[in-house]
């Protein structure tokens, strides 16, 4: 009778586990079963999927990409199908942040009773409005080319992306012309640098000492260190470009001096850092329209106070996220609190039934307090007046700081420029890293100004 009763135990959980697994299939497939049909990993729809997508459409209404007679359909402007690429995506699904990637079940009318067969009677074409300006990319990309890098721009008071390029890049239509027979690979065109890279971040980060200094240190307006150019921590080096001998934090920003930046690392200690870094989002990605951003990272727990120094200035191991900059700028563009971005503008069918507008419900991230942001918001303004020049933005009132990160491996610098537009009529931030090419000023710096005023110009 024991062994009955035993067995009968078992059965009855194996019975109670089966019916759960069950009831939990059906949920999942619910849920997902539009995921699973529309994965690029399904060969057997994925190969001709996009014969039966919506259009895709920038906020002009130029149409990046649409069906027709059983093909996919690009801006008929190589240069645009090139600039674009990383956002739109291509034909076999290999850029994963793409919308044809991430929307595929609302392009392909994909429905849970007919699938992506959907009788045409009861199709509802569904398309998908972007904010992004095509003409500004295409022109971004001119400038960028022929390094490799990304540009961002976005509306920091409405978070709607304007520009967004990624280079190395490849037309839709051509894969095989990046195809490198040497290496076997595609130099990385895959990857949308805007969004799923990351890089040393060089002076660019000496924002976020700042942030740290201004938060720990009532004094620090006053707070001075010697810079003679050369300075010694653990019997090791830290350089700096120019012997700025005492210089106090408004200064330091101004000419980038990275004795001043390491000193005041130092001081400030790994905590100090460590929590101000997590605060501005470091070592944490963001999510929006199903996009999700690389990690930038910080991260000095094994570090002695040499590294921890030059982590102040931005190098050591730190790494910066595009996206993740631009939302910086946001933040401080906007006293402390950053409207995150926005790629959807919206997605419709074409006789505007259920319409779903991207744009309605803004999020908010609250970054830094309103003193800090309004602070570094005046050592960036300065920047410009003082160092940059006044001309390369003129009349935008731009705030902005560059940045050359070492790369080691005997090859260039990294060369950043991030900033906005402190100006109400021209709400736009931007983020430009060009890969190996040099000083930050020399080279992003001028396609930072090329691509901001294109952008101003066009959005009128």
């Amino acid at each position: 009778m024991k062994n009955i009763r035993n067995r009968s135990i078992i059965i009855f959980f194996i019975t109670v586990f089966f019916i759960c697994g069950i009831f939990f299939f059906i949920h999942q497939f619910i849920n997902n079963a539009n995921f699973w049909a529309m994965s690029p990993a399904n060969k057997h729809f994925s190969e001709t999927n996009l014969s039966c997508y919506g259009k895709i459409l920038d906020r002009n209404d130029t149409i990046l990409a649409y069906s027709e007679e059983n093909k996919r359909i690009y801006h008929q402007d190589p240069n645009v199908r090139k600039a674009v690429l990383h956002t739109v995506g291509d034909n076999n699904s290999h850029i994963a942040t793409s919308i044809q990637n991430l929307f595929r079940d609302e392009l392909s009318n994909y429905n849970f009773i007919f699938g992506v067969n959907t009788p045409d009677f009861l199709k509802q074409n569904k398309n998908i409005k972007l904010t992004i300006d095509s003409n500004i990319c295409k022109y971004a990309l001119s400038t960028l080319t022929p390094y490799k890098g990304a540009i961002c721009i976005y509306n920091y008071k409405t978070g709607e992306i304007i520009c967004m390029v990624s280079s190395p890049t490849f037309d839709p239509y051509h894969p095989e012309v990046i195809f490198n027979d040497k290496t076997g690979f595609y130099e990385g065109a895959y990857i949308n640098r805007a969004i799923s890279a990351s890089y040393a971040p060089g002076s660019v980060f000496k924002i976020v000492t700042t942030a740290a200094g201004l938060d720990n240190f009532d004094d620090l307006d006053f707070k001075t260190y010697s810079c003679q150019q050369t300075k010694f921590i653990n019997n090791k080096k830290i350089s700096c470009m120019g012997s700025h001998h005492n210089i106090n934090l408004k200064n330091a920003m101004m000419k980038s001096c990275n004795i001043y930046f390491a000193d005041l690392a130092v001081d400030l200690g790994k905590n100090a850092m460590t929590k101000t870094a997590n605060l501005l989002c470091f070592n944490r990605t963001f999510k929006f329209d199903r996009i999700e951003t690389k990690k930038s990272y910080y991260n000095v727990q094994t570090a002695d106070d040499y590294d921890l120094g030059w982590s102040g200035v931005g190098q050591y191991n730190n790494l910066l996220n595009p996206m993740h900059s631009l939302i910086l700028m946001g933040a401080i563009a906007n006293s402390g609190t950053a409207v995150l971005p926005h790629i959807i503008m919206n997605i419709y069918t074409d006789n505007s039934f259920n319409t779903q507008d991207y744009l309605k419900n803004l999020s908010y991230e609250s970054l830094l307090n309103e003193n800090t942001a309004n602070k570094i918001k005046e050592f960036m303004r300065y920047n410009v007046t003082e160092n940059y020049g006044e001309s390369m933005f003129a009349g935008l009132n731009v705030c902005a700081k560059t940045g050359t990160a070492e790369v080691g491996d005997n090859k260039k610098p990294h060369g950043w420029m991030v900033g906005f537009s402190d100006n109400a009529k021209t709400p736009l931030a931007f983020s430009v890293i060009v890969e190996n090419s040099g000083f930050g000023s020399q080279f992003a710096g001028p396609i930072a100004s090329k691509v901001l005023k294109f952008a101003v110009q066009s959005l009128k």
